[in-house]
């Protein structure tokens, strides 16, 4: 079976990271793996299995011309099923997948713009691409039912397949003592409570609600009395990079936060944590609130797409409004001083990842489906 993952583009990115973690947990060789990123981005090429073809059209933006280059490809390939993600490449998979005599898989995982911004011409393209689609799923309830409200198709016609986490690689560290060596190895303060967030530095992550509401915290110093030892850990980067420093120096926190650009050692940083915080306008189904749960972490994040589905109010963290900055500020405050309630929600957490979220599991979802989708095929 060959399978072509394509994508708008093949930089940083949830959808991104979610298929370079299916194709290194693939572990069938009856199946051949490729990606295409219609786009000319392919800065994550470096992270996918040695051997795995990536491909680049350099069609940057919204043309629906892609699929007559893409056409040629999957036809030179000999692709059976072209797995899309997303909906910007969707129309120009369907159509490519359909000239050349191969399935089409489109997964939903959300869109930025809110159903007042999402423009009609689009809405109809969608649903002409849904129309010559094998199987269309997404990655949780919220987007599914979001996916309903964009194009106006029946909630049964798409199947939920949730991400998964490696819950071996992202898994909480075994002791302080083993936690304090690998603080000191990442240049952390060694007995700080160090909150973080893992996120591209992009406005829809609002890292600058979130920088004031840590500012709050450390200013709070009466209610807070380990407020000398609070830091805000920020991985990941993006074109607010260096409007968000200087936000914090003039938030009067900068010797507080650790800017650490994008890293490939994310399952290390998370266990040297305390607490996870996404302060996310939007979301689809998160890979770093996975990957935080996993780790054992609890969250505070903002009640936006699956993020409601994966973490209960109080039992694996907290969820607030996006642009509450009170309540985000309040709920770290309240971990801060409560180590035992921040160690249950923690426990929680990987509890929910390792029973429900698992890349196993996801992984298998996965094939099952591919091999679904070619029965009819040949039948």
């Amino acid at each position: 079976m060959k399978v072509m993952h394509i994508l708008g583009n093949f930089g940083p990115g949830g959808a991104e990271m979610g298929v370079v973690r299916l194709i290194k947990s693939f572990r069938n060789d009856d199946i051949i793996h490729s990606v295409c990123s219609i786009g000319s981005d392919t800065l994550l090429k470096e992270l996918l299995p040695k051997g795995t073809n990536l491909y680049s059209l350099g069609i940057d933006g919204r043309s629906y011309r892609a699929f007559i280059p893409l056409f040629r490809l999957l036809k030179a390939c000999k692709i059976d099923l072209a797995h899309v993600n997303n909906l910007a490449p969707w129309f120009d998979v369907a159509l490519a997948s359909k000239l050349a005599g191969c399935k089409c898989i489109e997964t939903f995982h959300g869109v930025e713009e809110s159903l007042s911004e999402f423009p009609l011409h689009r809405r109809i393209i969608s649903k002409t691409a849904y129309l010559i689609t094998s199987s269309i799923t997404a990655v949780a309830e919220s987007a599914r039912d979001l996916l309903v409200q964009l194009i106006g198709i029946k909630g049964h016609k798409i199947k939920v397949l949730p991400n998964g986490v490696d819950t071996e690689l992202f898994s909480p560290i075994c002791s302080q003592e083993e936690k304090k060596r690998l603080r000191i190895n990442l240049n952390f303060p060694e007995n700080g409570f160090l909150i973080g967030c893992v996120a591209a530095l992009r406005p829809v992550k609002d890292h600058k609600g979130l920088l004031e509401a840590f500012a709050s915290v450390i200013s709070n110093k009466p209610s807070v009395n380990t407020s000398k030892g609070i830091y805000l850990i920020l991985v990941g980067d993006g074109q607010l990079a260096s409007e968000l420093k200087m936000l914090s120096r003039q938030l009067g926190v900068e010797d507080r936060i650790i800017f650490m650009a994008r890293r490939n050692d994310v399952d290390k940083i998370l266990q040297a944590l305390d607490v996870f915080v996404l302060n996310s306008r939007t979301e689809g189904m998160s890979y770093a609130v996975l990957e935080a749960m996993s780790s054992g972490l609890p969250i505070i994040a903002t009640n936006v797409g699956a993020n409601t589905e994966l973490i209960g109010h109080g039992v694996e963290g907290y969820l607030y409004h996006p642009g509450d900055l009170k309540s985000l500020a309040e709920y770290m405050t309240k971990l801060i001083g409560d180590r035992a309630q921040l160690l249950k929600m923690g426990i929680a957490a990987r509890q929910n990842i390792v029973e429900f979220y698992s890349i196993n599991k996801m992984v298998s979802s996965y094939k099952d489906l591919y091999e679904a989708v070619l029965s009819k095929k040949s039948g």
